[in-house]
């Protein structure tokens, strides 16, 4: 039987059609980076199961809330959040949310399976899904502004 003669180019460009994700697939589209607007509803519901409200919609203390109080409007909740400090025991002098640094901002961490100090949040609640954790990580990637 004759040695059947492969063509390099030929295979090396089968090879890059099927290696090469369509351009058509939805995984290929990036998604749009969360926004405070639709993270606030998440951690201070109205039907979600976060319930962050319950601790840190109250003043300011040691027991109950670690001393963060993100009231209870979207705007203070963002001021409270922005480039300041923990001031809790568990986990003092941590920026809370660094713009443009998710892994560096307590706020996320906190929220994820591991945090680096005390105990993941919402305590008590029902974690972030995956879906949400990256809309809050994706927030503070592109700048975590004000929306």
């Amino acid at each position: 039987m004759p040695a059947v003669k492969r063509s390099p180019s030929l295979f090396a460009a089968v090879v890059a059609i099927a290696l090469v994700p369509s351009c058509s697939s939805p995984s290929s589209t990036p998604a749009e980076p969360g926004t405070f607007t639709t993270i606030y509803p998440l951690l201070f519901p109205v039907s979600t199961n976060a319930r962050c409200n319950f601790c840190h919609g109250l003043p300011a203390n040691e027991t109950s809330n670690g001393k963060l109080f993100m009231g209870t409007d979207k705007a203070t909740a963002y001021a409270a959040l922005i480039g300041k400090l923990s001031t809790g025991n568990k986990c003092p002098n941590e920026t809370l949310v660094v713009p443009n640094d998710p892994e560096g901002s307590l706020f996320y961490q906190k929220l994820t399976a591991s945090p680096p100090c005390g105990s993941r949040m919402p305590l008590g609640g029902t974690p972030l899904s995956g879906e949400q954790l990256e809309m809050v990580r994706s927030w503070i990637a592109a700048g975590a502004k004000d929306d």
